[in-house]
């Protein structure tokens, strides 16, 4: 009966010719399934230790388990997957490579795709590590300047990595264990997120994390530390084996004790995917971008994290409809509902919030610098008043807000006064830009995150 399995096996690897031979010996030797001292060559192919080997990868891909190097086994081997070593020996137990003796861990990115850009590529990063978060009692905090436990980056097969990567396919990412925590992507991909086209990074790099904090491969083709990557997920989760992994490492979530229910904080808003309650141009010659209960500045350089607008102006709500501030008073307006709060600076002025002496509820608002004038909108129409000048005024408004300038789109949601003397207006996830003669230009509206940088 073994001659005869011999046999038959030695028959179907001569089906095969001796590229496809050489192919599976190498996979099996650089992924462990051979030890790189095997006397299992061309010659040798249908010897024992070649079956055995065979039938562990195939076992591990869900593949059927015939212990012979055919087209679907061959297929698998082209698949893309981690570069790490598999490593499985007869009994099928994941591998670990390490432990980190502490529970709080920092990281840091280096560099990113330039599809996702920064912003996206901090998203993707960040949920890798909320899987493993979530199941275990480790914390994970990134960091953008100094030492990090586990460092990221991305580089391509001729820079200078000792493990060199392949370009485009096969090798998606690799990682060393504790205590070194270093995480190299090959930037010869095509890094995506929520699309079923190109390398989803969000579900590699948390494969490519967990090698990082101790895990090796697993004997489950379906589970997250499986070698083989096996495509973008929506509802992604962990397999057991991969909970089991870590929690072997490291122990279960450490539950919280009851509190007493408090008032929830507000959420933190992004701002290359949220839109906007206001925006100015305001004290310090900076442009603060308001959302919520958050306020962020912008520069020529990107957005900084957002902060509470408490933080700034101790006494202004959130959820604001409108801000302002006159470059020939120096104050800064916020409305809301049918009040207004002014400040000189980031104190508020005696007096305030008073009621509105124009009807509540504005949509934005920015400076006129031909006018030295403040410009409220509400809908389709616009208020022009003279902080100096007499209230009287008021009473010829309102006026049609395409009179002012041609081309805005109705309810924006916010408008700034530019230091290029550009007026900005904002709606939905796009913006208008009308030069200092008050005309739309051309090829605008335009994306709102090219304004944040979200792109760079």
């Amino acid at each position: 009966m073994r001659v005869l399995v011999l046999m038959t096996f030695t028959s179907a690897c001569a089906a095969l010719d001796p590229a496809a031979l050489k192919e599976a010996m190498v996979y099996l030797k650089r992924y462990g399934y051979l030890p790189s001292s095997s006397n299992a060559d061309h010659q040798g192919i249908q010897t024992e230790q070649m079956n055995e080997a065979l039938r562990i990868f195939q076992k591990v891909t869900g593949l059927p388990v015939t212990g012979r190097p055919d087209s679907s086994t061959l297929a698998m081997m082209r698949a893309a997957r981690c570069g790490l070593s598999d490593s499985f020996s007869r009994m099928l137990k994941y591998r670990i490579l390490g432990q980190w003796h502490k529970k709080r861990l920092t990281y840091r990115i280096y560099n990113h795709p330039p599809v996702l850009g920064l912003s996206g590529t901090r998203a993707a990063v960040r949920a890798a590590f909320g899987y493993w978060g979530a199941v275990s009692p480790l914390h994970f905090q990134e960091v953008s300047v100094g030492h990090a436990d586990i460092k990221i980056s991305f580089h391509r097969k001729d820079q200078g990595c000792p493990v060199a990567f392949d370009g485009p396919g096969q090798v998606l990412g690799h990682a060393e264990g504790p205590e070194s925590g270093i995480v190299h992507f090959d930037a010869d991909e095509m890094w995506t997120e929520g699309r079923s086209y190109g390398t989803n990074l969000r579900i590699v790099a948390a494969h490519e994390i967990g090698h990082a904090l101790g895990l090796g491969h697993s004997q489950y083709r379906s589970a997250l530390m499986g070698p083989v990557y096996t495509g973008y997920h929506h509802n992604f989760k962990l397999h057991q084996d991969d909970i089991r992994g870590i929690q072997t490492l490291y122990g279960k979530p450490v539950e919280k004790p009851p509190t007493t229910p408090r008032k929830p904080e507000p959420s933190v808003p992004d701002p290359c995917t949220t839109g906007l309650n206001a925006i100015m141009l305001g004290p310090l010659h900076k442009t603060f971008a308001f959302r919520g209960h958050h306020v962020w500045t912008l520069s020529d350089s990107g957005y900084n994290t957002p902060v509470p607008i408490n933080a700034l102006w101790k006494e202004l709500p959130g959820n604001i409809d409108a801000a302002v501030h006159s470059q020939r008073t120096s104050k800064s307006y916020f409305l809301k509902g049918d009040k207004v709060w002014r400040y000189s600076g980031f104190k508020l002025d005696g007096g305030y919030p008073k009621r509105l002496t124009i009807p509540s509820n504005i949509h934005a608002a920015f400076f006129l610098k031909s006018r030295r004038a403040l410009v409220f909108i509400k809908g389709s129409q616009y208020w022009l008043w003279d902080e100096l000048g007499s209230a009287k005024h008021l009473q010829l408004y309102p006026k049609p807000l395409a009179q002012l300038i041609a081309g805005l789109p109705p309810d924006p949601d916010a408008a700034f006064s530019g230091t290029d003397g550009h007026i900005y207006v904002f709606r939905g996830e796009r913006y208008w830009r009308a030069s200092p003669a008050l005309v739309v230009e051309k090829g605008y509206p335009r994306r709102s995150r090219e304004l944040m940088h979200c792109d760079d």
